[in-house]
């Protein structure tokens, strides 16, 4: 015959001098009390574990998003800082850099060690307020007048028609046209229709609109930061002395006056009242 368990168990607690404590329980109490017991920290420590777990994944992908964001911030900064320099470059300012720091720029080396994003992130602030400064305070007034000395500077072929401009004498020394010897011709010879309009290659200030036995009707502009062109043998002159004249506006046209063997242009480009070879300054 099968033995059944007793459905009700009692436990007495004997003390000296004392009634006995009794306590008494079913068994499916007993089981569910303890497999609650066994259970509820399980469950507990298991949720504690998962939301340290998943509070720290996204942490990390947190950061991760904040490192990448910080590199790319990092990266744009050094990318204005080297337009910056190409400015600086560009309008003759040093930028503190010795020779011997960038000829070692290429030669690096060395562990690989992970930067946190809120270190690049202070880096990339601190240099911002420097490359504004730089900007404001010394780089776009220097660029300005970069831009206005670029303006001034005398800039392609003062004959507008180039397949008639052809150069019949270079720059430098040559053998005299109306004699046997040598002279230093300072500037370049175009051919060119008799008649043809000659523009100005810069804007400037006409300071000599006049006659002379050499350039016969020449114009002489003045365009600033020492630069100065010459337009002579003119058949007629289209400005007068004292003029404020734009880049490519007509100051006279195309003739055989003066030392001239034949209807041409005399081009010269003179700078801080030296003349230099204008074909340096055609294109």
């Amino acid at each position: 015959m099968k033995r059944r368990l007793p459905q009700r168990y009692t436990i007495l607690i004997a003390c000296t001098g004392k009634n006995p404590i009794t306590l008494s329980f079913q068994l499916w109490a007993m089981v569910l009390l303890l497999t609650a017991s066994v259970t509820f920290p399980a469950w507990w420590i298991y949720r504690v574990v998962y939301s340290y777990a998943h509070r720290n994944t996204q942490l990390v992908e947190e950061n991760t998003q904040l490192t990448k964001e910080a590199n790319d911030i990092l990266e744009r900064v050094e990318a204005l800082e080297g337009e910056i320099n190409n400015l600086q470059e560009r309008a003759g300012i040093s930028d503190g850099h010795s020779s011997s720091e960038e000829e070692s720029v290429d030669s690096q080396g060395g562990a690989e060690l992970a930067v946190d994003a809120e270190v690049l992130l202070a880096i990339a602030k601190s240099r911002l307020p420097g490359l504004s400064s730089d900007l404001k305070g010394e780089v776009r007034p220097a660029l300005e007048e970069t831009l206005d000395r670029e303006e001034a500077l005398p800039h392609g072929i003062p004959l507008k028609d180039q397949n008639d401009a052809k150069i019949t004498s270079e720059f430098g020394l040559r053998r005299n046209p109306f004699g046997r010897n040598y002279e230093f011709h300072a500037g370049l010879d175009f051919r060119g229709a008799y008649g043809s309009p000659i523009h100005v290659t810069a804007p400037g200030v006409v300071i000599k609109a006049e006659w002379s036995g050499g350039y016969g009707y020449h114009v002489i502009v003045d365009h600033g930061y020492g630069y100065q062109t010459l337009y002579g043998h003119m058949s007629g002159m289209a400005v007068k002395a004292g003029m404020q004249i734009e880049r490519d506006r007509i100051v006279g046209y195309l003739g055989n006056t003066g030392r001239s063997s034949g209807p041409h242009l005399h081009y010269g480009v003179y700078r801080n009242g030296h003349a230099v070879n204008p074909k340096d300054y055609l294109d």
